[in-house]
């Protein structure tokens, strides 16, 4: 982006869903749209999403491109990647016809990792891994514990990082348990926080409360849990920051 003249394209790739933080992607269009704005104003930044229209917080990050970035942020649905010519930087598309631009972030189509595509576990799609919600073991191999990204998400569920904290709490607790003789929690809950940021400092969230459903043995939304910002403000900037920082050490510690 620092290279990039002021006037170029920055082009960014979205793939069809489900991947890894469903609002990641235009978060980060904000970011890069936000440096343009101070440094770069001719500038223009691209989002080529796969995907009929955006996937989270949709309203919210609509508004901040319309208000804070009115013709430098162009949203085009419906842009499906198929390959790229990285020596003129060409993007190439199912339907559309080709683009090029001068800085090029493809976001690829995802599936879980190698240990799990190449060991059968990726039974879902040869892509996802499913497993039962309430140890997280997984369906094609006893003993065998899968988590975060990895797995074929409940109705609802984003592959987030915050979710991946709540699928380990709940599988450690399960594993203690189906060692030690136990009774495995029969009715799971996890909540999910996402913050995103639309410019250096404002900021929208999306939280929702799932909980395991007996009888469709999945993890359901709980009606009336969660929901989205009204509008983006500064406040909740500083709440991103709080939450990252005992993310992070909930995580990581």
């Amino acid at each position: 982006l620092e290279a990039m003249p002021d006037g170029g394209v920055f082009a960014m790739s979205i793939p069809l869903g489900p991947y890894r933080c469903p609002p990641g992607p235009y978060e980060r269009a904000c970011q890069v749209a936000t440096y343009f704005s101070q440094n770069k104003p001719k500038s223009k930044v691209l989002i080529l999403d796969a995907n009929d229209d955006v996937t989270s917080k949709g309203a919210l990050f609509k508004k901040a491109w319309a208000e804070r970035y009115a013709g430098m942020i162009e949203y085009r649905p419906k842009h499906q990647l198929v390959d790229v010519d990285a020596a003129s930087g060409t993007l190439k598309f199912e339907f559309n016809d080709d683009l090029k631009a001068n800085v090029v972030n493809v976001i690829p189509p995802m599936r879980a990792g190698d240990i799990a595509f190449k060991t059968g576990l990726a039974t879902a799609n040869q892509r996802w891994c499913e497993v039962d919600f309430l140890t997280f073991e997984s369906k094609a191999a006893k003993n065998v514990h899968v988590l975060g990204d990895a797995i074929q998400i409940a109705p609802a569920m984003p592959k987030s990082g915050h979710m991946a904290n709540q699928h380990g709490k709940t599988c450690a607790a399960a594993v203690v348990a189906l060692l030690t003789g136990q009774s495995v929690n029969p009715s799971p809950v996890y909540n999910n926080t996402c913050y995103s940021f639309v410019s250096a400092k404002d900021v929208v969230h999306v939280a929702s409360v799932h909980r395991y459903d007996a009888d469709k043995k999945t993890m359901l939304t709980v009606p009336g849990s969660g929901g989205l910002s009204a509008a983006a403000n500064e406040l909740e900037g500083v709440y991103a920051l709080a939450w990252a920082q005992n993310i992070w050490a909930d995580t990581l510690a």
